[in-house]
């Protein structure tokens, strides 16, 4: 499965420690009851804890984009693709090119997804961005 692959590897599990990891066991079970929608709630609603570390963060943005994508929702997906991408620019612990990689990924997942149901505005948005890391050294 994508989303398990790109979230649960062993350097995210440092990052959380076990204590933080019983929301991913509940989202995981709703998933395997294909209750996408509730399973996004959850990992959103997990966001603000002050325990995760940014690039946990941006894990878990792209898993919820996952999530929506898996609900046939495009418009969500392409959002927290978008968002996952952004964070991703911010995060002060990716190394530089880490950074321009991974939002670039992000950024063009967001831009498929948006093009998936014809949003104009947010393929602008998004091109604008992705255009920019191509751009940068």
């Amino acid at each position: 499965m994508f989303f398990f692959s790109r979230l649960i590897t062993p350097y995210y599990l440092v990052q959380w420690g076990v204590v933080s990891l019983s929301f991913m066991a509940e989202a995981m079970w709703l998933m395997k009851k294909n209750n996408y929608a509730t399973a996004a709630r959850i990992l959103e609603s997990h966001l603000r804890d002050s325990d995760l570390r940014p690039s946990a963060k941006i894990g878990i943005m792209a898993w919820i984009a996952e999530c929506h994508l898996k609900a046939k929702d495009h418009g969500l997906a392409a959002r927290w693709f978008k968002l996952a991408g952004s964070a991703t620019l911010k995060c002060d612990e990716l190394m530089p090119w880490e950074k321009k990689k991974r939002a670039i990924q992000e950024f063009d997942l967001a831009l498929s997804h948006y093009e998936a149901i014809d949003d104009i505005d947010g393929i602008s948005r998004v091109a604008t961005l992705r255009y920019s890391l191509t751009m940068t050294n």
